[in-house]
């Protein structure tokens, strides 16, 4: 008849003292570009409903004529500061929608969103809506400015 086998848990328990602890040595530093920031955010945004467009200004519109796919970070400005985070949105809301609703629903996923990915607070967010349009409005904008960029190949 064969011995029983110690379990495994009894003998994982004993610390291995020949291995130090790596990871008390270690100094640790992790950071985020602004970008990132601006990144998450943008994505967040896209999914709120009555958020029809981060829009960015001039030079962003410019940019936008020799790109082939959507930015991101269009119409998002981040800044990092000591762990803190702000953010400042440029956005074309859906007409007949609540734009506090939809600030304050922004606000919440996207304060969510960025702790979530990085650990980092958001502490003041700031969103200037450019303008108000209903969704025929604004799908009528996209194949012109889709139409626009065809033209300028």
């Amino acid at each position: 008849m064969d011995k029983p086998n110690k379990p495994m848990d009894k003998m994982m328990d004993k610390p291995n003292k020949e291995t130090p602890d790596h990871n008390a040595q270690i100094e640790k530093e992790l950071n985020f570009s602004d970008g990132v920031i601006e990144k998450i955010a943008g994505q967040t945004v896209h999914d709120i409903d009555g958020v029809l467009e981060l829009s960015g200004g001039m030079m962003s519109q410019l940019a936008d004529r020799f790109r082939d796919e959507a930015d991101p970070t269009k119409g998002v400005d981040a800044d990092i500061d000591d762990q803190e985070v702000t953010i400042e949105l440029d956005a074309i809301l859906e007409y007949g929608k609540s734009a506090p609703d939809i600030f304050e629903q922004t606000t919440d996923q996207i304060a969510k969103s960025v702790h979530k990915m990085t650990g980092l607070n958001v502490t003041k967010i700031k969103m200037n809506v450019s303008d108000l349009l209903t969704k025929k409005e604004w799908a009528a904008k996209q194949e012109a400015g889709k139409k626009d960029n065809k033209d300028n190949e």
